[in-house]
């Protein structure tokens, strides 16, 4: 019977092993730091992104300014002139409000630049990951530079390499 038991535990414990998830380990960041083409379209979006905070600086600067003219000018005002300038304070406001929005906003220029240069280069190595873990029979792909808590992977688990040959990218 205890043979029996026996037989019984190991044929359980070698089914389990061949249904064990199999997995590996990527760091998008490593890739796309090694990817020229995301490089290049990050940079793009920085300097893209630097030139509206710009506009949107000087036009704070302007509103501010008017403000601050305003606030001391105010007291030898008539009320005609007065509610001129205050409306020209406003009107300063509203506009860095709407460039604001207008280049940072949800649906702004920059969600714009984003999703029309770093969008595709994103489903291009999600794709080639997808592809990889099908064809290598990786259960599951986790992403060591995504924060999620992992304190330590087996370097031979890292497929950030092989990821890179795939996208066309010499490894150094």
């Amino acid at each position: 019977m205890q043979k029996l038991l026996l037989i019984f535990v190991l044929i359980l414990t070698a089914s389990v092993a061949v249904h064990a998830q199999r997995y590996a380990v990527v760091d998008l960041q490593y890739i796309k730091s090694q990817w020229p083409e995301y490089h290049k379209a990050d940079t793009t979006i920085k300097l893209e992104a630097y030139k509206w905070e710009k506009v949107v600086d000087s036009a704070k600067l302007y509103a501010d300014s008017l403000a601050h003219r305003f606030d001391a000018e105010q007291y030898m005002l008539n009320d005609e002139l007065k509610a001129k300038r205050k409306t020209e304070v406003e009107n300063a406001n509203k506009r860095v409000i709407y460039l604001n929005t207008h280049y940072f906003g949800y649906q702004g220029e920059l969600f714009k630049e984003r999703e029309r240069l770093i969008q595709p280069l994103q489903n291009r190595l999600y794709n080639i990951v997808q592809q990889m873990a099908l064809k290598s029979g990786w259960d599951m792909v986790f992403d060591k530079s995504a924060g999620t808590g992992m304190l330590y992977s087996d370097p031979k688990l890292d497929k950030s390499d092989l990821i890179l040959k795939e996208l066309g990218i010499a490894v150094k």
